[in-house]
């Protein structure tokens, strides 16, 4: 009996995807500590390194259509120049002007907006709107700013570092947030956003020190840049979703002869009923149903290939099998799984069924993208009658 619920998968997920963004930070803020002496020349060096590094950020964002990038990268740009016209104008006692007040508390929950909205590829479209809604914050913050705000009033007179407190406590309220969710979803986005926002805060809690102010916001810019590049390598040949290869992979790695040799099979294997299934739990109970089918699977035949190749199928290959030994090992996954009972929680227990075609490599098949679409064609053919069945193309 398989119990489908928050697990140490997760946590691992996480350590994965956030070592990276987790180090730079680290790194970013033991330099800081380290340093006795900030001269004028370094700080220049990391004021022009930023606006760099910011530049390539937001460039890549777009081309590669990364949305949150883009959008985040852009909030960071134009909050570093808003708390510098701050500090051009007031000098000294810019900590205390109504516009660096009202960004401190904007900021943050900006980032947290645009990790909701954009965690996944929008369309240009979504974009102006944000961008829109940004610009009207900057709108606002001008009218209060022109209007001439006590500044010696409470709200903006009391501080913990350089952040007024409604600042300093929403801030804290999204790092948890952002937190929260990357332990969830353990995506590379989420463990960016989480560090980038670490970066930020830090920044603001030192920003009467140039020096500090400039390097975390570098770091959040380096994060941002580094992480639109390898999330974009990433995701071209793995999902995400559930960490196993993706169907570019498939054809990438199927059709180079240094890594399948000219005898292989797979199985393509769908979920009976996913629709239904979908409807029913929703899409993150559905992915660990999956999780759950690749932990049955290797357990059948730990060497096997797993590829991800639509929401309810998985295609398997078997190196150097030919199709009557690939139908044997399919069949055997197939029995397994009609056999568990998974358990959603104490009201929910499921039986689930699979349906698989086998097809085998052929010499006349001029890559892997047809062997399968001969498996895809003939189990289309087969589930028009029944389901929970292994056949052969």
């Amino acid at each position: 009996m398989l119990g489908l619920s928050l697990n140490t998968s997760k946590i691992l997920a996480y350590n994965k995807t956030a070592l990276l963004p987790a180090l730079l930070v680290c790194a970013f803020i033991l330099y800081f500590f380290s340093i006795s002496e900030f001269s004028d020349e370094t700080y220049h060096t990391i004021h022009f390194a930023f606006l760099i590094t910011a530049g390539l950020a937001l460039a890549f964002g777009v081309i590669l259509r990364v949305p949150f990038v883009a959008i985040s990268i852009s909030v960071i740009y134009i909050s570093y120049l808003i708390i510098n016209s701050q500090r051009y104008s007031y000098g000294e006692d810019y900590i205390f002007s109504a516009g660096y007040n009202i960004w401190s508390i904007l900021l943050l929950p900006n980032l947290l907006i645009s990790n909701y909205f954009f965690a996944e590829e929008k369309k240009h479209r979504h974009w102006s709107w944000f961008y829109i809604f940004i610009l009207a914050q900057t709108a606002i913050l001008e009218r209060f700013q022109t209007q001439s705000i006590d500044a010696d009033s409470p709200f903006f007179y009391k501080h913990i570092g350089d952040l007024n407190y409604p600042a300093f406590y929403i801030g804290l309220l999204c790092l948890t947030i952002l937190f929260v969710k990357q332990i969830l979803n353990g995506k590379i986005l989420n463990a960016a956003t989480f560090f980038v926002s670490v970066a930020v805060f830090l920044s603001l809690f030192y920003s009467d020190n140039l020096f500090a102010y400039s390097l975390f916001f570098l770091a959040a810019a380096v994060v941002e840049l580094l992480t639109v590049l390898y999330y974009s390598y990433y995701v071209q040949y793995k999902d995400e979703e559930i960490d196993i290869p993706n169907l570019t992979a498939f054809y990438k790695e199927a059709d180079n002869p240094r890594k399948y040799p000219l005898k292989y099979s797979i199985a393509l294997m769908y979920i009976d009923e996913y629709d239904r299934l979908l409807k029913r739990f929703g899409e993150s109970k559905a992915l660990i149903l999956k999780k759950m089918f690749l932990a049955r699977i290797k357990k059948v035949k730990p060497n096997v290939l797993i590829y991800n190749y639509k929401p309810d199928a998985l295609i398997l290959a078997f190196k150097n099998y030919n199709v009557s030994e690939c139908f044997d090992f399919a069949e055997d996954i197939r029995r397994l799984i009609a056999k568990s009972v998974f358990v959603f929680n104490e009201n929910n227990h499921l039986q689930l069924t699979v349906s698989q075609c086998v097809s085998e490599k052929k010499r006349s098949d001029a890559g892997a993208a047809m062997v399968l679409e001969r498996a895809e064609e003939n189990l289309k053919k087969a589930c028009k009658f029944t389901h929970n069945i292994t056949v052969r193309a």
